[in-house]
């Protein structure tokens, strides 16, 4: 694909009004919907107010690119321990101090962290984070390179090497709006330095026949980092509007984007591979629907689905807070759905209640349960029964 050009799928039929409606992306004019769609609306961001976000971040920052031999620990005049390069302080995050432990070979890689986070942290914690950040550094090569990504107001956001290469947010979100420019930002996630969520398409929201009074529709799952925490990537993802659930679906077709920043990065080329993965993609979407809608299909039978819940999150090493979780939405939500198709919806709701990286985890979790066989079904009911009380406690916090 080496002309960039829009990328669009159109419901052929059973296209809900929820699309009618979104046609001019007015988010007005929900005349056949349900309060449903019209919260999800209130819900999801255009690309111009994310674009505003990442332009106006962008403005406070610098990348200083500095030798071994020009960075110093040191103590600033408020007692704080900082990095100084030549004559310039800059104050690490703790995702910077722990980058440069380990970068620059700390003993211990959280003892930054850990001297810094002292209820009664002082300049004496402060003199002694500097001895060793220093006698660190005098152990590396004195010509080595390390790239530190700050904001103008003296932060240090990241500690990384010389071959770590910059992909912004802004860039990225761009190049989505080029490629998707009906879709809309949802189940954002993230701050200043990262971006997670996913591109929902209004145009393959349909109405599946299902009798829960909700559409589905098909979302593309991406993330970026500017400071190192993750790689940027872009995977299929299901959207069930009654709920706002959303799960990322891990079947991908043609090229995976999961590009690390590392070494050299020809935009012009990730662009053509991102417009490529995008088109792949798409014609995946209205499948996995129907696969997801397919687990309704796995019922209980006679098995509790406290027991049901409780092996999946045990399979998937949940622990008892978050698995308590999953088994309260489970029951507030979803127990008409005695069936696999319940369980996931439970997985994705909590999600949403739990913080921003357990929220990523159980999407993907409830993906990839997306498409579960018979026999996979039926080892999860015999796990499930074999269960104990001993083993609930185990799962499950007491109260639950």
């Amino acid at each position: 694909m080496n002309d960039y050009k829009t990328l669009q799928m159109t419901a052929d039929k059973n296209e809900g009004s929820f699309v009618r409606n979104l046609q001019g992306a007015t988010g007005t004019g929900f005349q056949e919907n349900t309060h449903v769609h019209k919260d999800w609306w209130k819900t999801t961001m255009s690309y111009e107010d994310a674009l505003e976000v990442a332009e106006d971040a962008a403005r406070d920052r610098e990348d200083i690119m500095a030798k071994v031999s020009d960075i110093q620990g040191s103590v600033n005049s408020d007692d704080n321990f900082v990095f100084m390069v030549g004559d310039r302080e800059f104050a690490p995050t703790d995702h910077a101090l722990q980058q440069f432990s380990i970068r620059s070979k700390v003993p211990s890689s959280t003892v930054l962290r850990e001297l810094r986070g002292q209820e009664d942290y002082d300049a004496q914690d402060a003199d002694v984070m500097a001895y060793l950040a220093n006698n660190a550094l005098r152990r590396l090569d004195q010509d080595k390179v390390f790239r530190l990504r700050t904001y103008t107001d003296g932060t240090c956001r990241a500690f990384v090497t010389d071959k770590y290469a910059p992909i912004d947010n802004r860039w990225y979100l761009e190049t989505l709006q080029e490629f998707l420019p009906e879709g809309r930002l949802s189940h954002w996630r993230g701050d200043e330095d990262t971006i997670y969520g996913n591109i929902l398409l209004p145009d393959t929201i349909m109405d599946y026949g299902t009798d829960d009074d909700s559409d589905y529709g098909g979302m593309i799952s991406i993330g970026n980092c500017e400071i190192g925490k993750r790689r940027i990537s872009q995977t299929p993802s299901l959207f069930r509007s009654i709920c706002l659930n959303g799960c990322i679906w891990g079947q991908v077709s043609g090229k995976q984007i999961r590009r690390r920043h590392i070494g050299e990065i020809d935009l012009h080329e990730l662009k053509t591979e991102i417009a490529e993965n995008i088109e792949y993609q798409l014609p995946l979407l209205p499948n996995g629907i129907t696969e997801f809608l397919k687990l309704r299909e796995l019922d209980s039978g006679g098995t509790s689905m406290k027991h049901i819940i409780g092996a999946v999150c045990k399979d998937e090493r949940i622990n008892k807070r978050e698995a308590t979780t999953i088994l309260e939405q489970y029951v507030s939500y979803e127990q008409h759905e005695r069936n696999l198709f319940g369980v996931v919806n439970a997985i994705t709701r909590a999600g949403q209640e739990l913080d921003s990286a357990t929220w990523v985890r159980f999407d993907e979790i409830g993906g990839s349960l997306v498409g579960t066989t018979d026999t996979r079904w039926n080892n999860i009911i015999k796990r499930a029964e074999s269960l104990t009380d001993k083993d609930f406690e185990k799962i499950f916090m007491l109260s639950a």
